[in-house]
């Protein structure tokens, strides 16, 4: 970034009539507007009323709005480059620009600190080179005869006005009407440039070839303001347009100031599928040093960051500060607004000054997206995205640079290189820059995972979309990419935080990771800037990061703070060690410390899933280095010692500790995760425990205490559970004393309600009398909790979509059973069918089926086809998958038999025993089971209170042995289980 901040859309107001007076400068005749209401599918119709209007192909209208803008009208409110609504039709007062930029304060961007002759700092940005392509809206209102103010509020009048230059510069270019998209090309390219045709530079066609190839692949989405937009493919419209390979690479001729004082030419570094110039930035002595960067050789090993700015002047003047080696400043690359064309201006091995800290610059590249200093502008260029985000997968790919945004960040992440720089820095692209479609496109946007938990890592993650507009000062409502951070649920925002978008202290920005501290209902802390911040999540705003083998950093002290640094330079001998003078102040902590007991997110260079945490500490610090390079020429020696850091988030911005200070500490997980998850709860000398599995991850929750009210109505009373999962939620329904009770856990937080009583009015309904068995299964979004009453089966029904409950029904009164019939139940569920598995007095099998979809019920006793037991039964459990049902039975003896129901032949398969293929060896006295994925999970517990799990692939045909879950490693702790519930989902 050229300049320190851009205060079009992120400054205060002084009052409200300064902030009217601020947003409608240049703005004819009128004050604030929002783009007017649509239709709910009235955006679709609008483009094709345009398009019959001004015989511009329906298609082709499309194809250039969504390279515009994604068909979004921003509720006309202008672009960083003067773009107005679905169109990006230009509006551009360049003495306003010239005005605003002027007022911006200096600022170092060498970040060495040095004196003030020796620093970066940059001049006022250069206003944009006046053109017709900064006022296009006026010469669509023209050709419209509407007002210019409708054209940038209207969406039907934007589509009008677009449809209407389209139609002129198809004239100009000498083409003739046509419903064919692909003999437009040449009016595409005047679109970019305001109507002029592409010069040798090749200015616009850039834009247009992705314009074809957004006719060529089609596009569909729904805007922020929910209308649905759908461009059919048509591969042909690009095929026979002139619309170029974008793999072929230019080298346009300078369309800046001269070249002063430059260094021999380098190599374009750029993607293959993008056309880009190398225009370079000065380097040469100015005012008793030089400028603007620093000569070097970096290889991949020393580009660990890639920073995004934007410019806050014009392209061409943009270019021309960095050819003036008076300005000591300068970026890698620099991206054109209009057209999304790249302009390298230092070799990628040297190193730019942009960061304003010389650590960043030394390990970064730096990207600079065109942008002027425009009053209430509020987004930027889909083109800007486009090439920008290409150009990084590109550097990202070359250098190793992990696709994430703790490497992948914006010039208000990086931190101040000393306490005294700290309030100084910068805090571009600022609050409207739309991270996560930016790293949709770079292709480094991880899939949002559900539930984190305390200790885990959460990503901040808000939409960017009209469902999250957060208050920002000086700003209508509308999308934005952060969360405001408070000192406690519902207090103020933390420290001295404001709603102004240049105050990033009270701000975590999308994509951030950091720890979770605590979490308070739908209020989620982080530790954040040396403290706990809240922020509001009602599970849009920030999802879990839950990968494996990830570590995060913590005092090694329990009881004292640790200082940050700002940057990681190396201790006074390795200086000495190389010649170098030291610097001063040289290793120098910043005010804010790393309080005991907090935890922070470490940047990693290295993929998760390290297994030891000894390699993950070596493998991921930063070398203490920084370089030496004081004349013109110098190439930069690199000073690089013993003393070693961590890179961290630790609050808006990054930070670094000694690796001498801390410990790494394995981050917490969540195992409700998606993939195939088992939920168990059990009763335990220390009270009910409740741990978790997830096998898909290869993750186990450890046992951990539940916090639910005890339900027992007398003191010792055993307590048996039963389980299942709703809508991928774990319920619990509890048997004590005869009385039934149930619960339910958060998958986000993993937290266990309190038991509440469903034997009242309201929920299932009082019982004749005690019950002596009772189970729970899922059919849909209704949960279904079985009891045995006086031997009979009675159901009541929990409809989670409706928010009801069915009070008890007899089911064996349907089935015709008499009282006392049964002694043990179980249950599953296939489809719509509801299995219930029981012993009878007599000791047969008996089985009855609840088709719910068919409203009926069928009965049998299966004794005869699957055979009688031969030893007492202890316990009973189902599980079905696809047309088959599993009946396990424990036996007394301590064997365990299985019999298949194969639904779809309708046959049963006998007994069998599970206890030889799982080798034995474990004499169990309970039984739970669940089926996820194609794998029987069975789970026992032994006469000393172990509890035991083998896994049965019936895919693969095969058994493992049973595993002691309660062994360190696993949910660990080693408590003595006197129950045992299960229930699995995928």
């Amino acid at each position: 970034m050229i300049r320190h901040h851009r205060t079009a859309f992120r400054r205060a107001p002084l009052t409200a009539a300064a902030t009217a007076a601020v947003l409608l400068s240049g703005l004819a005749g009128g004050g604030l507007a929002f783009a007017a209401p649509t239709a709910p599918t009235g955006l679709q119709e609008q483009f094709a009323a345009a398009a019959k209007e001004f015989k511009v192909p329906a298609a082709l209208l499309l194809a250039v709005s969504y390279q515009q803008t994604r068909w979004e009208s921003h509720q006309g409110l202008p672009s960083t480059t003067g773009n107005y609504n679905v169109m990006g039709l230009t509006q551009v007062d360049l003495a306003e620009v010239a005005a605003r930029a002027a007022a911006e304060p200096e600022v170092d961007l060498r970040g060495d600190g040095g004196p003030a002759g020796k620093r970066g700092v940059a001049a006022a940005p250069v206003s944009p080179v006046d053109s017709p392509a900064l006022h296009t809206l006026d010469a669509a209102a023209r050709l419209t005869g509407r007002p210019a103010a409708e054209l940038r509020t209207d969406t039907l009048q934007s589509i009008r006005g677009g449809a209407a230059l389209l139609a002129d510069y198809q004239r100009a270019a000498g083409g003739k009407p046509s419903a064919d998209p692909a003999d437009w090309y040449q009016a595409v390219v005047r679109f970019s440039n305001g109507g002029v045709a592409a010069a040798a530079g090749g200015e616009g066609r850039e834009f247009a070839d992705r314009v074809y190839g957004t006719l060529g692949a089609g596009a569909a989405r729904t805007t922020t303001e929910g209308q649905p937009v759908r461009l059919a493919a048509d591969p042909a419209a690009e095929a026979k347009s002139p619309a170029v390979d974008r793999g072929v690479r230019t080298e346009a001729a300078s369309r800046g100031a001269g070249r002063t004082g430059l260094a021999a030419a380098d190599p374009i570094e750029c993607p293959a599928t993008a056309a880009c110039d190398f225009q370079p930035a000065a380097y040469a002595a100015a005012n008793g040093d030089y400028g603007n960067y620093t000569l070097a050789d970096r290889t991949d090993q020393d580009v660990q960051y890639i920073v995004i700015h934007d410019t806050e002047g014009g392209y061409a003047g943009s270019l021309s500060v960095f050819q003036n080696p008076a300005n000591q400043s300068s970026a890698h690359y620099l991206l054109r607004s209009n057209d999304g064309h790249i302009t390298q201006m230092v070799a990628d091995k040297n190193i730019a000054w942009h960061a304003g800290n010389k650590t960043v610059n030394q390990h970064s590249i730096g990207i600079e997206h065109e942008g002027y200093a425009l009053s209430g502008a509020s987004w930027y260029s889909e083109q800007l995205y486009q090439s920008s985000a290409n150009l990084t997968a590109y550097l990202a790919n070359k250098y190793h640079v992990p696709l994430d945004r703790e490497h992948i960040i914006g010039h208000d992440e990086v931190p101040g290189p000393t306490q005294s720089a700290v309030a100084g820095m910068h805090w571009d692209p600022g609050t409207f820059w739309d991270w996560n479609h930016y790293m949709d496109l770079v292709g480094g946007r991880p899939a949002a995972d559900r539930g984190y938990v305390v200790g885990g890592r959460v990503v901040i993650s808000p939409p960017f979309s009209n469902a999250y507009r957060p208050t920002v000062n000086g700003a209508p409502l509308q999308p934005a990419n952060f969360v405001y951070l408070y000192t406690a649920p519902n207090g103020p925002l933390i420290g001295n935080g404001t709603q102004n978008a240049s105050d990033w202290t009270d701000k975590a920005v999308a994509g951030a990771s950091y720890v979770v501290a605590d979490i308070q209902g739908n209020w989620t802390a982080i530790w954040y800037d040396g403290r706990k911040a809240w922020f509001w999540n009602d599970g849009s705003i920030a999802s879990a990061d839950n990968r494996l083998g990830q570590y995060l950093v913590t005092p090694k002290s329990s009881t004292g703070s640790i200082p940050l640094y700002g940057r990681a330079y190396p201790e006074d001998s390795a200086y000495t060690g190389a010649g170098v003078p030291v610097p001063s102040p040289n290793i120098s902590p910043l005010d804010a410390v790393l309080p005991a007991g907090q935890s922070y997110v470490m940047l990693s260079s290295t993929p998760v899933n390290q297994s030891n945490g000894n390699d993950y500490f070596v493998s991921n610090q930063v070398n203490g280095d920084t370089y030496y390079a004081p004349n013109l020429n110098d190439v930069a020696k690199t000073v690089s010692g013993f003393q070693r850091y961590f890179a961290i988030r630790y609050n808006h911005r990054l930070a670094y500790v000694s690796i001498n200070d801390v410990r790494l500490v394995p981050a917490a997980t969540n195992v409700f995760t998606s993939g195939e998850r088992v939920q168990l709860l059990t009763q335990t000398n220390n009270g009910p425990m409740s741990a978790a599995a997830n096998y898909t991850r290869g993750v186990w929750e450890k046992y951990r205490p539940t916090a639910f009210a005890n339900p027992a109505p007398e003191p010792g009373t055993t307590e048996t559970d039963s389980l299942t999962y709703v809508n991928g939620q774990p319920h619990a329904v509890a048997l004590t004393g005869g009385h039934l009770y149930t619960a339910d856990r958060n998958v986000a937080t993993g937290v266990w309600s309190d038991w509440y009583d469903l034997q009242t009015t309201g929920a299932a309904g009082v019982l004749p009398s005690s019950a002596t068995e009772a189970t729970v299964v899922t059919m849909g979004s209704t949960m279904h909790v079985l009891a045995l009453v006086d031997g009979r089966i009675v159901e009541a029904i929990a409809d989670y979509s409706a928010g009801t409950w069915r009070p008890w029904a007899d089911v064996s009164a349907v089935l015709g059973q008499p009282a006392g019939a049964l002694t043990r139940i179980t249950a599953a569920v296939n489809g719509s069918v509801l299995h219930i598995d029981g012993i009878g007095t007599d000791g047969r099998i008996h089985v009855a089926d609840g088709d719910y979809a068919r409203g009926r019920w069928g009965y049998g006793d299966v004794t005869g086809a699957v055979g009688v037991l031969d030893w007492p039964l202890a316990n009973l459990t189902t599980v079905t998958s696809g047309s088959k049902q599993y009946l396990l039975a424990l036996l007394t003896d301590g064997r365990i038999l299985q019999a298949t129901a194969d639904y779809a032949v309708g046959s049963w398969v006998p007994w069998s025993s599970v206890t030889q293929a799982t080798g034995g060896g474990v004499y169990l006295t309970k039984l739970g089971a669940t089926y996820t994925g194609t794998t029987l999970r069975l789970f026992g517990v032994s006469g000393d209170g172990r509890v035991y799990n083998a896994n049965g692939d019936y895919a693969r045909g095969s058994w493992t042995g049973w595993m002691d879950i309660g062994v360190p490693g696993v949910a660990g702790n080693g408590y003595k289980a006197k129950s045992l519930a299960v229930a699995g989902t995928n």
